[in-house]
């Protein structure tokens, strides 16, 4: 159908007893824009538009422009939809969620509930729009791979990646830790497992062995047979608050107790490093693989807009 169409409205159903006047008609909601007869609509806009302005602050001289970024956004999602449906590219429910499992499993979390949580907590974000956010992303890779082709990353960029900003990607610490967790949170609880953690801190400022003590009174399955070692673990993966403490400490000093969000640490600590370049090897190709998709998607979109039925009938739209 090439009929423009700039305004939806429904009529405003009878009112009273046959007979009776009509109201007037109202507007239901205004296309902004039609990508080859997909048409783009305020409502959906002003969804995302509002979601954004909860996370940035939008000076009101600058609400147009954002607008105009938005429906450029639409405008490209609208296009890689159609030719995912073109070249017959289905990104699945399964799919989303296996994605999903591997979030979870890097983040060493199995309840789905808490998963959600942290979504919306975190990114300020119903997990239905976290779900759709991910299935547009994979639709866009999966379209770029098949129509264009996104060559992987080499050893060598990825080591001058590292080599330029290994002072940025953050440090591991090489701990020892003695690690004991409340069975509920009673404050009686809370208090027995401090007294108990104390008592331990105090054996270790008599001269006790760490690793001895670990071994012994340690809650920390994963590493009480190896005297509480965690060896070399990247900050990012231990509790933030755990991670806080630990950043300053100097090597061989002995904690007093910490209370992290798990339970409660002493920690001994040997060393502190520049994250290593294998340890992050996968999170650098994956920047760099995603800073050329990015490159990719941009002249891409360029190119199908040349070639594609768009019209825009946003008030106040601004180019680039």
């Amino acid at each position: 159908m090439k009929k423009t169409v700039h305004i939806i409205v429904v009529a405003i159903a009878l009112i009273g007893l046959i007979g009776a006047p009509l109201k007037a008609w109202e507007v239901y909601d205004r296309v902004l824009a039609v990508v080859n007869d997909q048409p783009i609509v305020e409502s959906q806009l002003m969804k995302r538009f509002n979601h954004y302005r909860e996370l940035k602050r939008i000076p009101q001289s600058k609400v147009a422009y954002e607008k105009s970024r938005l429906l450029d956004s639409f405008i490209e999602d609208a296009l890689f939809q159609q030719t995912a449906e073109e070249e017959a590219i289905i990104v699945s429910d399964k799919k989303v969620d296996h994605f999903i499992e591997k979030v979870m499993k890097r983040l060493n979390m199995n309840n789905i509930d808490e998963f959600k949580k942290k979504i919306e907590e975190d990114d300020n974000m119903s997990f239905e729009e976290y779900r759709d956010n991910i299935k547009r992303s994979m639709t866009r890779e999966l379209v770029m791979s098949i129509t264009v082709g996104v060559s992987p990353p080499t050893n060598k960029a990825a080591k001058e990646w590292y080599r330029r900003n290994a002072h940025k990607v953050g440090y591991e610490v090489y701990i020892k830790h003695i690690f004991m967790r409340p069975r509920n949170r009673s404050m009686g609880e809370e208090k027995r497992v401090n007294s108990e953690m104390r008592a331990i801190r105090n054996k270790l400022s008599r001269g006790s062995a760490f690793e001895s003590l670990a071994a012994q009174y340690s809650e920390d399955t994963a590493t009480k047979g190896r005297g509480g070692s965690f060896g070399w673990v990247k900050l990012a993966d231990i509790d933030r608050y755990l991670a806080m403490q630990v950043f300053n400490m100097r090597v061989g000093q002995i904690s007093p107790v910490i209370k992290s969000g798990e339970g409660y640490h002493i920690v001994k600590f040997f060393g502190k490093r520049p994250v290593t370049y294998e340890s992050i090897r996968g999170l650098i190709f994956n920047i760099l693989y995603n800073k050329r998709l990015a490159k990719q998607v941009g002249r891409w979109a360029e190119q199908k807009k040349k070639v594609s039925d768009i019209k825009i009938f946003m008030k106040d739209y601004t180019k680039r």
